[in-house]
């Protein structure tokens, strides 16, 4: 609710000219909120270039820090590790040893078991990972329609509800996201809701943030505190239709229940376990058993680095498929920590900090804010 004009003189019933040019309250807010349009992953949307996606040099070159990368790192080293070791052992065998360790290396695998398996082991990555891709997109269609629901939720309140409920009512509606989002990843932050509630509030917001915070369901309780802040309308003049704009309100909280509803069902209901235990498995048997393929039929140098491209692209791919079917998960966090505190970068930091420090002089005054 913070983008639209003069709340208090709206829900008080003033004679407010929309096309007078009056100041509004990000006029007058400049650097209280961000209204820029971003994508999921904080980039302002005007800062992508169409070539950004193309730049597969700066891709293959971050392969080595690549969370994905980082995450299955240790599979990667022990598969390449015992590559190493068959063909050491296979080549002291043949060429090194061979009355002493020839007779236990004189084997030869046949490529067709690997070639035989590929197919089906294609079709099982494929089938994973679109499984985890419609558990994200069902979750990011469940995010856009929290969004849709609360700004219509507010833009109602805004225009509607008398002014000295709708302060109340905004920061319900401002901290539901939050709220919603720390009920999905498992953890509870008072002060991130307070640092919410206190931009509609101010010293009246604490109650509200610990109520919320110490709930079982913190985006169920909002929705509650909404619908009690809400009720008293029907009994207001009827003349004014507040008994249409309460039952609106209603059926937009009962929206934003179905999408707790929804969520919940995404985060509750992961993959059968069993299903990924079977694909683990199948390429470890895969990967462990194919340097024996491929020692005795190309150079001994070639294949552990073979073994790590084949055995990185079949755990990189399906970490992937583990990393999204948990849309709103933070698997991919840089930093430590949960929530919020997991998003907070050094680069974000500068960058809030400089919005404040207008004459750059690296501190911030009362005269900069």
């Amino acid at each position: 609710g913070a983008d639209l004009m003069r709340a208090g003189d709206i829900a008080a019933g003033k004679d407010v000219d929309l096309a007078s040019g009056a100041a509004t309250w990000v006029d007058a807010n400049p650097r209280t909120v961000d209204n820029r349009l971003r994508t999921d992953n904080g980039f302002l949307t005007s800062e992508i270039s169409v070539n950004d996606n193309r730049d597969w040099v700066a891709d293959l070159l971050s392969t080595y820090v690549s969370l994905i990368t980082n995450r299955i790192a240790g599979r990667l080293t022990a598969t390449t590790a015992w590559a190493a070791y068959v063909t050491a052992l296979v080549v002291l065998g043949d060429f090194v040893a061979p009355d002493v360790i020839g007779p236990y290396t004189n084997f030869e695998v046949p490529n067709w078991p690997h070639e035989l398996v590929g197919g089906f082991l294609a079709i099982l990555l494929v089938f994973r990972t679109n499984q985890a891709y419609e558990r994200f997109w069902e979750g990011r269609k469940m995010w856009a329609d929290l969004a849709a629901q609360t700004r219509k939720l507010s833009h109602l309140v805004i225009a509607h509800v008398p002014a000295n409920r709708a302060p109340a009512v905004l920061a319900h509606i401002s901290a539901f996201p939050t709220a919603l989002k720390m009920h999905l990843r498992g953890y509870k932050s008072e002060v991130e809701l307070q640092g919410i509630y206190s931009s509609f509030l101010g010293r009246e917001s604490s109650k509200s943030a610990t109520l919320v915070a110490n709930s079982n369901n913190m985006p169920l309780t909002i929705i509650m505190s909404i619908s009690h802040l809400l009720a008293p309308l029907r009994g207001l003049d009827r003349s004014a239709h507040y008994e249409m704009v309460w039952e609106l309100a209603e059926q937009t909280l009962d929206d934003l229940t179905n999408v707790v509803s929804g969520c919940e069902k995404i985060k509750c209901t992961p993959l059968p376990l069993s299903y990924s235990r079977h694909t683990s498995r199948f390429f470890s048997l895969f990967t462990l058993s194919l340097p024996f393929a491929l020692v005795k039929q190309t150079s001994p140098l070639i294949v552990p680095l073979t073994v790590l491209l084949v055995t990185w692209v079949l755990l990189a791919t399906n970490e992937v498929g583990h990393v999204i079917e948990d849309p709103f998960g933070n698997a991919l966090m840089r930093t430590a920590g949960r929530g919020a505190a997991s998003m907070v970068t050094r680069e974000w930091l500068e960058r809030e900090f400089a919005l404040f420090d207008t004459d750059g002089k690296g501190h911030v005054t009362t005269s900069d804010v």
